[in-house]
This record gives structure tokens, sequence and C-alpha cells, in this order.
């Protein structure tokens, strides 16, 4: 998802700060609860469990379910934008 300075990524888009996404990043530390909420709401439940050693099977499927919903919606805008350039194409 960032290729080029991934902790420097996430703390912006997280408002964290870098040092401390470096030392997760590290494994030297683990999020606080406080950065938990932010860090779902960016990147989703996958990435939490991601994270995980050994996550939870329940909470596994909880974010392959929402891997799944975010692909169908991208393969549905994908679909609405060819059907508008066939539409175009027929005109």
């Amino acid at each position: 998802m960032h290729p080029a300075k991934p902790a420097a990524c996430v703390a912006r888009e997280i408002n964290a700060p870098i040092r401390t996404v470096e030392k997760w990043f590290k494994g030297e530390t683990k999020p606080s609860l406080d950065y938990v909420g932010p860090i779902l709401n960016r990147y989703g439940l996958a990435f939490v469990v991601g994270a995980m050693a050994n996550p939870l099977p329940w909470l596994d499927d909880l974010a392959r379910e929402e891997r799944k919903l975010k692909l169908l919606a991208e393969r549905q805008a994908i679909d609405d934008m060819l059907a508008e350039d066939w539409r175009r194409a027929q005109r």
C-alpha cells in the first residue's frame, strides 16, 4: 500500500508520531488503544489481523469478509465504467 516510506505514510494517515510507527514496524512496540481506532478506520480489519501472529478464527473470518466486500465494490465500479464506455461506443 505504501511502497516508499511506509512508516511515514502510516504516521501521516493516522496522525501518529513517525517514531512511534517505526517502532511498530520494527516490532519494538505495539499500537496503544489510542491508535487502534484510527488504524481500523484507515486500513481496515485485515490490516490489524495481518499483524497478528495467531488471530482468532472469527476475527480472521471478519477480515476476509471485509476484504471480499471491498473487492466486490471495486468490481462493481469497474463494471459500471465498462458499461459506460460501451454505451458511449454505441452512440
